[in-house]
């Protein structure tokens, strides 16, 4: 009575018995429980299967006393008000001690506790284990974490049990030992197999047989529980409780997801709002910011990080919208993952299909140093990105710095366009700063391809049609020159004469129409060559 729920019920008769051992901790709601009852038996009870039959409660007491049960304890103001006085009676007459339990106290704070006790003093029998895993059933019911359920089961197994997560926004346990992640082999046979499998994996160091379940939410490995065998060896059994273990340990998972969401959705809900200028009011902005933990008053650089290969995600995932939404899910937890170890006061949301990051401007980040330093941010994401994500790359934009919460808005549009444009002109996987694109930012205004390709061909196009008919490289010429600017820088460069490079000059402005010493030529020229650059998946 000094354990747990147990605290606050009381003894309302047969306190002659106190001394019974209680090696069981049962349920009863349904009328034929006692035939399954092992003896040493504690039952707990509404009584409801018997509330409106006098003569079943009068037996409940001597039936229970018959098989070897240790106590009853009834829950009142539930069916019955209170304990009945024939259940009082018998239990006085027998010694067999009745318990009430309080309004206030479930269950579950009754035989948490007492299994606790129960396994610290006797080792589990192969019999018990249906019990031992009903009990950590109603712990994962009961909603107590996952901390909880991997105690029960380091118990349970009587060896040491360890969990790790797929997902860095699911908080497992801490591991007070030191272990090895598990190898890609080993990764790949728990895919295949998606049950418990035998494997050795190092424990401080050590060399250490162990069963490794993987938990498998749609088809995707979300973690791992791995029972080690420091105390005993393996049996048959541990491979079927831990099978049975492991959809307690999924759903917990499940509802850290289901929770990371749903708050996700209001957060990007709200963030968007922000992105897209719709601010009615500032003040009022950056005190709802604080629900999320946000402080909106400081100043931020916006970065886009876009999926360069997401049309081929969708169809390797055969266009399965629950897969589609476990891939994003995952994204935006490793992005954040690495960003948040970058500085962890950024903001990292998902908004039409892209990862949007805004980094807190520091004071020590000069003006003049801030576009330098997060290009360096932006590399450096990236190649963390990698070593983590394997079969996508992304196209990350970075917006010119502006003050205040309007400046996220304007931030964001130029990160768009940075990806947008400077995809065409530098390609996938790339780092695009605002500042790089130039006449870009005009050109890729333009919808219409055609008008570009149009424009293209009437500028530049003659030569590169000429350099693949007679294996000529005027094109390559005209760049060096325009990079170079003078005819013996650019004759050096090319290792050609001057007079070789004068030639080919004069057949470029035969071919366009375009003189090089005419600035309206020169122009021409140098945006047909920008066109090339933007246009080249087209050409």
């Amino acid at each position: 009575m000094s354990i747990g729920g147990l605290t606050k019920c009381r003894i309302v008769a047969g306190e002659q018995g106190v001394d019974r051992q209680i090696k069981h901790v049962t349920v009863m709601e349904v009328p034929d429980t006692i035939q399954w009852l092992k003896g040493q038996d504690l039952l707990l009870t509404s009584l409801y299967p018997i509330k409106d039959d006098l003569e079943a409660q009068q037996k409940l007491v001597s039936q229970l006393s018959e098989k070897g049960s240790a106590a009853l304890a009834i829950k009142t103001h539930r069916f019955v008000d209170q304990v009945p006085e024939v259940i009082v009676e018998e239990a006085n007459r027998l010694h067999f001690p009745v318990i009430e339990i309080e309004r206030e106290i479930s269950y579950l704070d009754i035989i948490t506790p007492l299994m606790n006790v129960i396994l610290e003093n006797t080792a589990p029998k192969q019999e018990d284990y249906g019990e031992l895993l009903q009990w950590i059933t109603e712990l994962a019911l009961g909603g107590k974490g996952l901390d909880a359920l991997v105690q029960a089961l380091d118990k349970v197994m009587e060896n040491l049990v360890t969990l790790e997560a797929e997902l860095p926004f699911i908080e497992v346990p801490d591991i007070p030992h030191e272990i090895t992640p598990l190898t890609g082999r080993q990764i790949n046979e728990l895919r295949k197999s998606k049950r418990p499998l035998r494997m050795v994996r190092k424990l401080n160091g050590q060399n250490t047989p162990c069963i490794v379940s993987p938990l498998m939410l749609n088809e995707e490995i979300n973690g791992y529980i791995t029972c080690w065998q420091t105390t005993r060896e393996f049996r048959k059994i541990d491979f079927d409780v831990l099978e049975r273990a492991i959809p307690l340990f999924a759903l917990e998972f499940l509802k850290v997801k289901t929770k990371i969401d749903v708050e996700q959705k209001y957060r990007n809900d709200f963030l968007s709002e922000v992105l897209l200028g719709n601010i009615k009011g500032e003040q009022e902005v950056i005190e709802k910011a604080k629900i999320y933990g946000w402080d909106l008053s400081r100043d931020y650089q916006v970065m886009v990080l876009d999926v360069d290969q997401f049309s081929s995600v969708v169809e390797a995932y055969k266009y399965d919208e629950v897969m589609i939404q476990e891939f994003k899910r995952n994204l935006v937890g490793i992005v954040e993952n690495a960003v948040k170890k970058m500085e962890p006061s950024s903001i990292v949301a998902f908004w039409s299909d892209k990862i949007v990051v805004l980094f807190p401007i520091s004071v020590h980040i000069g003006c003049e140093n801030m576009k330098e330093h997060f290009l360096r941010t932006a590399n450096q994401l990236k190649r963390d990105l990698q070593r983590h994500i394997s079969e996508v790359t992304f196209t990350i934009g970075i917006g010119r710095f502006y003050q205040g919460l309007a400046g996220i808005h304007q931030g964001y549009k130029d990160a768009l366009q940075s990806i947008q444009v400077g995809r065409k002109t530098w390609g996938r996987d790339s780092v695009i700063h605002f500042d790089f694109l130039g006449i870009y930012r005009i050109l890729g205004q333009f919808h219409n391809d055609k008008e570009l390709l149009a424009l293209y061909q009437e500028t530049i196009g003659k030569l590169e049609e000429y350099d693949q008919n007679h294996h000529a490289s005027l094109t390559e010429t005209l760049q060096q020159y325009f990079a170079y600017g003078g005819l013996t820088e650019t004759a050096e460069k090319l290792f050609i004469h001057v007079n070789t490079l004068k030639y080919r000059l004069r057949k470029i402005e035969q071919l366009t129409g375009f003189q090089l010493n005419d600035a309206e030529g020169r122009f021409n020229l140098y945006l047909g060559l920008k066109l090339k650059a933007m246009l080249r998946n087209r050409l």
